[in-house]
């Protein structure tokens, strides 16, 4: 109705039920508002009259192609249009200057039939038109027999190099996985953290077993180089946290130093910073680029609650946007955004804080990054991790359209809405891809609604001691401890028009982690898999299960496996270092 608004309103139908929509509709009204805006810019654009020409030119294209069309058809048995009878005849005068031939097929004769001479045929190494056209078929028939199932990309060490994927009922699976590996040589042979995209692994690694020289380094998937992404090594660890392709974020630690009251052992103080680096100014420098620093601080161990161990609870990095949970000295747990800028440091924006004895983690956000979600964790009196996940939702409301300055306008308002998503103290992990939000839940049914805490009370919630394959070297960067909670893994769309949905079929599941268009977790048996834009469980079978850490990161992952040892001495005795392995696949959407 809002399409046949201007005749509605003209009386030749009834519009007093929309009118009343309206007036208690904002989305309806803003939608009017923007097509009356652009159907008044539209009739107010000048009538577009064709060139003198256009219509001589478009009859003597028909006329051609009629001409090509009546020599491959039976004589007499395509009629010809009257309007463009006499394009044939021009036609044909113009072709017989230069085909007499050709010149005896007009309207009134009526096609002769064109002799081919027979040539004799050179062999081609291409396929032919036809073979191309059966293939593209062949493949389209696939595709509407099977769905379109999606294709598992493992690293460019071997071009082609695919896992085959087919559907099975309501499930995508791999079949005959391979484990591509990229294969780097470098002095920084103990890999601590490490994200991927499709192009480029990034990661940081220390040289000796003694972690005295840390680097931040860059593996082109490709030529399998690694290309150092600071000026000078540090001695202190680094840990990559994100990456998109136009940034990289990462903590960074300085040398710990004692409390100055009374030098009390086992209380020292941990220097740290978070820093970025421009990925797109990397690729245009030919040395390597000063990283700024858009958090710094120190962290406090007697401050902090006591089952943390880090200063940076959780990242999330889209386009230019990154949120950041982070602990500052005092112990208190801060929810910040950052609008990341080239031209100079970005300023945090602090979005939640948390109570006392409660910590911020695991940020997420859509595309958009106008519905923002965290989980907020205590640890209760029987001394059981818990865990509530909170919401920020910016939404703009329109008025009612109205003309100025000639042209139809609408006032527009922005509001904030915060407060809790799921308030059950059962709830960990959020993530969202693909528009779907994602969570790890203790509860023994499926969510329904939004639980209050009068509803349900901080209770304990029974805790398993799972197998954890972790993000990062645990040596150096400890997983959180909510990485070990198991529960169910649910899933909702951010519309919150459907009821969530359980996604995990092995059991117990714990360390989520999404890409763009996949979750992927763990249980014990292994991982599980989750296709988002198809709905799909993927079975990925036992391709992850001797990874000794593993990232996801976009649509990528990436994992390290066991290895026995990163050096072998040589006939005369020297030590020859091995080349490091990564091992990474794509999932393209």
């Amino acid at each position: 109705m809002l399409s046949a608004y201007r005749e509605l309103k003209d009386g030749t139908i009834d519009s007093t039920e929309l009118d009343v929509h309206l007036e208690g509709c904002p989305s309806c009204r803003q939608m009017l508002a923007r097509d009356m805006f652009i159907g008044g810019r539209l009739r107010a654009l000048p009538t577009i009259e064709p060139p003198p020409e256009m219509h001589g030119r478009l009859m003597r294209t028909l006329a051609h192609e009629h001409a090509q069309y009546l020599q491959k058809a039976p004589p007499g048995s395509v009629p010809t249009p009257e309007f463009l009878k006499p394009y044939l005849q021009e036609h044909a005068r113009i072709t017989q200057i230069s085909n007499h031939f050709s010149a005896l097929s007009t309207a009134e004769t009526g096609p002769l039939p064109i002799v081919h001479a027979k040539r004799r045929r050179r062999p081609r190494s291409h396929m032919s038109q036809f073979a191309v056209l059966g293939l593209a078929a062949m493949f389209l028939m696939v595709m509407m027999m099977g769905g379109i199932a999606s294709l598992l990309i493992l690293a460019r060490n071997n071009t082609g190099n695919l896992a085959h994927v087919y559907t099975n009922g309501a499930s995508l699976t791999f079949t005959e996985i391979q484990k591509g590996s990229v294969a780097t040589s470098t002095p920084y042979q103990h890999v601590a953290s490490a994200v991927a995209n499709r192009t480029g692994i990034y990661y940081s690694a220390y040289q000796s077993d003694k972690q005295t020289t840390w680097m931040l380094l860059q593996l082109d998937r490709a030529s399998k180089k690694s290309t150092p992404l600071l000026t000078q090594p540090t001695d202190q660890p680094m840990i990559v946290l994100d990456s998109t392709p136009q940034w990289l974020v990462w903590l960074q630690f300085d040398k710990p130093f004692a409390r100055s009251q009374n030098n009390v052992p086992g209380t020292d103080l941990r220097p740290w910073s978070l820093r970025i680096l421009s990925l797109v100014q990397v690729a245009q420098s030919p040395v390597p680029l000063t990283p700024a620093i858009l958090l710094n601080g120190t962290f406090d161990q007697s401050t902090a609650p006591t089952w943390v161990h880090t200063p940076i609870q959780g990242v999330w990095l889209a386009q230019s946007v990154l949120f950041v949970a982070t602990i500052d000295s005092k112990g208190a747990s801060h929810l910040l955004e950052y609008q990341l800028d080239l031209s100079g440091k970005s300023a945090g924006i602090e979005i939640a804080k948390a109570a006392p004895g409660d910590i911020l983690t695991s940020p997420t956000a859509s595309s958009d990054a106008t519905a923002v979600y965290w989980a907020d964790e205590w640890m209760n009196d029987a001394g059981i991790l818990s865990s509530n996940i909170m919401m920020r939702q910016e939404t703009t409301e329109s008025g009612p359209a109205h003309f100025s300055q000639r042209r139809w306008v609408t006032d527009t308002t922005q509001s904030i809405q915060q407060g809790a998503f799921r308030e059950d103290s059962m709830s960990f992990r959020p993530q969202i891809a693909d528009g779907t939000l994602f969570w790890l839940s203790t509860a023994t049914n499926a969510p329904k609604g939004t639980p209050t805490a009068s509803q349900t009370p901080r209770v304990a919630t029974p805790q398993l001691s799972p197998i954890l394959i972790p993000r990062t070297e645990p040596g150096i960067y400890a997983p959180a401890l909510d990485a070990s909670v198991p529960g169910q893994i649910f899933a909702q769309p951010l519309d919150g028009l459907t009821p969530p949905i359980t996604v995990n079929n092995g059991g117990a599941a714990y360390a989520l982690q999404v890409g763009t268009d996949f979750a992927l977790w763990q249980n014990g048996k292994g991982y599980e898999m989750y296709d988002v834009p198809t709905q799909s469980d993927v079975t990925i079978g036992n391709t992850l299960n001797d990874a000794t850490i593993l990232a996801v990161n976009g649509n990528s992952a990436v994992w390290l496996a066991n290895r026995t040892t990163n050096a072998t001495p040589d006939a005369q005795g020297q030590s020859t270092l091995l080349p490091v392995n990564f091992f990474s696949f794509d999932w393209p959407k």
